[in-house]
């Protein structure tokens, strides 16, 4: 035995709704379509198909009260409750003009004239409107009528600008167009009127009403010309178009006159002779069924009628919403269609390869439905209504019980597929409810009833095949007992047909030996009621549903629990076995399907289709198609497509392959632009991260981004700001995802982004990350200030000075070298001078002019352009350096202890006057204004104040240098000495040009720090120093905001 696969899902292959709730119903003049009216709607019909391809139907409309289609089929004219009256072009489904009807009540009647331009309009207000569909305006308003006009109708011939109207008032009434006024008023029916008929020249009209009669009319002189006794309320009139056509099948003779059809009450189709006034034929099938003495009284069988010339057939629509095609020859059925089933109460497979289907619904009818076309046969037999059905192995006999206390077999014909009753049972006194077939045989089937007992019934070989009345035959029964001790709700025979399994409202389930008719067990342990029992196709076990909500299995060698399935929130109505009896399939009252595992006890798969309780499912054989039916009237027949989603999922991943191997061999070839695209297709965010960080690392990788980000598809975009949003939660990657952000935000507009519904979401998940990254980088650049503030502040700090307290004049390499021992015992990174990154300035001014500079800025850079200026003057300084110390060698002469007492006065004199000078500094800078000029003046001020002390301090240094050596030469003059004396005042010649040169560095160290002072003045904390930076993040993050705000 091969191994059958497990079921894992099942789909909607086919369904079977109401598309007729009652109303009107008209044909198309091809015959194609047939229209039929819905609550709010206007559903079409494809008479081929059985299925409905339009639905008309407005939106928060009202409900629907007549509706007409124009005899050329193009326009569809509908009126509402609401008193509003929609054109439609209900091929296109657009509604072409809409206006407010002038009636002060709901349009009862519609009709069309021949040349599709005129519209009448009948109301429950009396009154009788004409429209001008071409020109759309009122053109006639007629009153008159005294109760509601039911029925409207242009006179054929058009160009007589004729109109009849009838209704409650038992009156018919023609009104002339042309002169805007009553031509007639035909008063002979005794009640109300409900159908006209002209003959084909137009000289003669039939009216046929529920006063059981019909009114032959000469509209020559709109007199009377006969009445004919119908027997029966008359709902549809019709002449015979073409008598000769049907001559021998209607029994019509030429002689007799004309010939009429008539249907009403009694559900059947009449033809009448007009001279005779007698019924010349009548059809044999009726559509009244038989009803219990206790069941509602039905005034009409066939509440409408109407003739189609273009299938040469009349559609009559009955009671309970079923619309039956017969031809007009014969009257030979030709289609049937429900329209309403009501609540389906059972379903099974019937037919040859599981064609066809039959429905138990809330009737006394049993309907047969054809799954390919929804054609339907309508089974007459109960009398009440039908609560469950089963089929014969072989599906062409099908047992049904009712609540008229009977049982019933039928015999489906292979050749004509129609269904006929062989048999039928009786000795229950009360409604059966369930009713279960043999298995392996045609034998014998179990019935269940409210009356406690169980019947096994035997059926006959020689069972007749026909549908006579005489012909039907009565079973027996073999077996009867009283089983449990409440309403019996399931029967089922298991697969050999040697045992029996009951389920009742007791809560209990047992087990009987149909051979020796004795009980074997019973199985308890539900806490309600149980409502079904089946037994295992493979295995020795029994599973029950019930009213407690869960499944269980049972052991048939010691009646006990085995597995227990919970899940339903509600009543488990049916359940059936699959895969050989290793899953269960159930339904229940809360709408659900679910298919379980038995061995794991899993759920697999839950199916909600249904809007209301599940009464009841079924598989075909071979376990690939199940139907179900419940509250809700539709009937869903539902497909294994396990395969079929395993094969496109396989289909799926070898094409996922694929075009992974695809990119990765794009990566492999550095084509990173194609790649992009690609893992969008494939949805791997952070390839396309990878991917994307590559392209940037090259020289010109932005511009290439650029490029290809803007020839994306929009849900190309869409998923790329999806993953920039994922991307955009780890700050490893954020800066990828803001140039990613930053990039789709400049290249599409907002209206185009604001297209994808998921783009407030995106955005929520964007904008706190971003101003948290934003806070990050602000942090960071404030700490950078600090650290590159504590430097200058430690280098100066730690600067060797000589014995006057000046800083002593070091190397280049020297400093570096100092620099470098204080970064590595501080542990910080050493970052690069701004005063000296000319880059990184022309990039910051690059940006500050793209974004516009404040007052502040314009200050710095000024400021900055001073400093260029003070570089240019220190050559100044250092030739007068030097001519100072060339007159101070010829001079040769000493200095006294008074004048270098004078000079340290003049020294303190000059910090004295430093420091009045920074005292005017710090004053004009209080008194500054923001103007510019004034402020770059201030500025030039402080510059040469700076100069005059630098040269004062140099100068003097100088000269102390010369006089120490001046004296020390003196102490030691010997006549070796003067030789000493004469190489050391050569060294010292050199150590003095080289004290110069380092002086000269130094000055320019120094008034560059005193520029830098200058700026650090001006700037007041370290935060204006990144104001730009902080401007552009809250640009940005503004940006993102406005996005979200426009979204929501």
């Amino acid at each position: 035995m091969s191994s059958c696969p497990m079921k894992a899902n099942f789909r909607v292959n086919n369904q079977i709704e109401a598309f007729y709730t009652g109303g009107k119903v008209q044909l198309s003049k091809d015959g194609r379509f047939m229209f039929c009216s819905q609550d709010d709607k206007v559903n079409i019909l494809n008479l081929e198909l059985g299925k409905v391809e339009y639905v008309i139907r407005q939106e928060d409309g009202d409900e629907v009260t007549s509706f007409v289609v124009s005899p050329d089929d193009e326009i569809l004219v509908v009126a509402y409750r609401n008193l509003l009256i929609k054109q439609w072009n209900w091929k296109e489904k657009q509604c072409t003009r809409t206006w407010k009807a002038i009636h002060r009540g709901p349009i009862v009647s519609m009709a069309f004239d021949a040349t599709s331009t005129l519209l009448a309009t009948g109301s429950s207000d009396f009154t009788i409107k004409v429209w001008d569909i071409i020109r759309a305006y009122c053109t006639h308003s007629f009153k008159g009528s005294h109760g509601v006009v039911s029925v409207v109708e242009f006179h054929p011939d058009p160009e007589k600008l004729l109109l009849f109207s009838a209704g409650d008032d038992c009156k018919v009434r023609v009104w002339d167009l042309q002169k805007t006024e009553s031509r007639a008023v035909l008063d002979s029916h005794n009640s109300s009127v409900t159908s006209l008929s002209f003959s084909k020249d137009g000289n003669t009209l039939l009216t046929g009403g529920r006063d059981n009669i019909v009114i032959i009319w000469d509209l020559g002189d709109y007199q009377q010309v006969k009445t004919v006794p119908i027997y029966e309320a008359v709902e549809f009139v019709m002449m015979i178009p073409h008598p000769k056509r049907y001559k021998t099948e209607l029994n019509l003779k030429e002689k007799d006159g004309f010939h009429f059809v008539t249907a009403g009450a009694e559900g059947v189709l009449k033809v009448w002779n007009s001279k005779s006034s007698r019924c010349v034929y009548k059809q044999e099938q009726t559509l009244a069924t038989k009803r219990s003495s206790e069941s509602k009284a039905i005034d009409a069988a066939i509440t409408q009628a109407m003739y189609c010339p273009a299938l040469d057939e009349i559609a009559l629509v009955t009671y309970d919403h079923n619309i039956v095609l017969y031809t007009l020859k014969g009257f030979k059925l030709s289609k049937q269609f429900v329209g309403y089933n009501e609540e389906i109460l059972d379903v099974k497979f019937m037919g040859e390869n599981s064609s066809h289907i039959a429905v138990a619904s809330n009737s006394e009818q049993i309907r047969v439905f054809e799954i390919s076309s929804h054609n339907c046969q309508i089974l007459t037999g109960h009398t009440d209504i039908v609560l469950e059905l089963d089929v014969f192995k072989k599906g062409l006999m099908l047992a049904s019980c009712s609540k008229d206390n009977t049982v019933r077999l039928w015999h489906m014909d292979i050749a004509s597929g129609l269904v006929n009753c062989i048999a039928v049972g009786k000795g229950h006194t009360h409604s059966v409810g369930t009713v279960a077939t043999a298995r392996l045989s045609s034998n014998f089937l179990v019935s269940g009833s409210e009356d406690q007992t169980i019947k096994v019934w035997s059926v006959p070989t020689d069972l007749p095949t026909n549908s006579d009345d005489q012909s039907i035959a009565q079973l027996k029964v073999k077996f009867a007992t009283r089983a449990h001790d409440k309403d019996i709700n399931s029967v089922a025979i298991s697969p050999n047909d040697k045992l029996l399994a009951t389920g009742s409202q007791d809560r209990s389930a047992k087990l009987w030996h149909l051979e020796r008719e004795v009980m074997l067990g019973s199985f308890r342990g539900h806490k309600r009621g149980i409502w079904c029992v089946r037994f295992s196709p493979t295995d020795q076990a029994l599973a029950t549903s019930s009213a407690d909500g869960t499944i269980k299995i049972w052991a048939l060698t010691n009646f006990s629990c085995v597995k227990t399935f919970e899940g339903h929130d509600a009543s488990v109505m049916k359940v059936v076995f699959l895969t050989r009896g290793m899953q269960l399939l159930s339904c229940g009252s809360d709408g659900l399907l679910k298919l379980w595992t038995i061995k794991s006890n899993e759920c697999v798969k839950t199916l909600d289709e249904h809007t209301h309780k599940v009464w009841t499912l079924k598989t075909n054989s071979e376990e690939t198609m199940v139907v179900s039916g419940g509250g809700d009237s539709r009937i869903i027949i539902w497909e294994d497509c396990t395969e079929v989603e395993q094969e496109e999922e396989r289909a799926k991943m070898e094409d996922q392959l694929m075009k992974e191997q695809q990119l990765s061999n794009l990566l492999h070839e550095k084509k990173y632009l194609k790649a992009i695209g690609l893992a969008i297709t494939l949805d791997q965010p952070f390839k396309l991260l990878g991917i994307v960080k590559t392209i940037m690392e090259e020289p010109e990788g932005l511009d290439g981004l650029t490029h290809t980000l803007g020839k994306l598809r929009q849900d190309q975009i869409d998923a790329t700001l999806r993953f920039a949003k994922q991307w955009n939660t780890n700050s490893k990657h954020c800066h990828v995802a803001q140039t990613v952000i930053s990039i789709i935000l400049k290249r599409k507009r907002p209206e185009v982004l604001l297209d994808n519904p998921d783009m407030q979401q995106t955005l929520e998940g964007l904008i706190p990350y971003t101003e948290r990254h934003f806070q990050r980088m602000n942090r960071l650049l404030q700490q950078a200030m600090f650290v590159e503030h504590t430097w200058q502040m430690m280098r100066r700090a730690t600067a060797p000075t000589d014995a006057t307290g000046e800083y002593s004049t070091l190397s280049t390499d020297d400093m570096d070298i100092i620099e470098s021992s204080i970064y590595q015992r501080s542990g910080v990174k050493r970052l690069p001078e701004r005063s000296g990154d000319s880059e990184q300035d022309s990039s910051e001014s690059s940006e500050e002019e793209e974004e516009g500079m404040s007052a502040e800025e314009v200050d710095q850079q000024e400021s900055d352009d001073d400093d260029e200026d003070n570089d240019s003057e220190l050559s100044d300084v250092e030739q007068e350096n030097e001519r100072t110390l060339k007159r101070s060698q010829v001079k040769r002469s000493s200095i006294d202890d008074s004048e270098g007492g004078s000079r340290r006065s003049q020294v303190k004199r000059s910090s004295t006057g430093d420091s009045e000078g920074e005292s005017r500094r710090s004053q004009v800078k209080r008194s500054s204004t923001g103007d510019s000029e004034g402020e770059s003046s201030e500025s030039e001020a402080e510059m040469d104040i700076g100069k005059e002390e630098m040269t004062r301090k140099l100068t003097r240094s100088q000269t102390e240098d010369k006089e120490n050596d001046v004296d020390n030469a003196r102490r030691k003059a010997t006549p070796k000495g003067k030789q000493n004396v004469k190489s050391k005042m050569l060294k010292s010649e050199s150590t003095k040009s080289d004290v110069t040169r380092n002086g000269t560095k130094r000055a320019k160290k120094t008034v560059s720090s005193s520029a830098s002072t200058t700026k650090a003045n001006k700037q007041t904390t370290l935060d204006d120093y990144i104001s730009p930076r902080r401007t552009r993040s809250s640009n940005i993050t503004n940006r993102l905001r406005k996005t979200s705000t426009s979204t929501r």
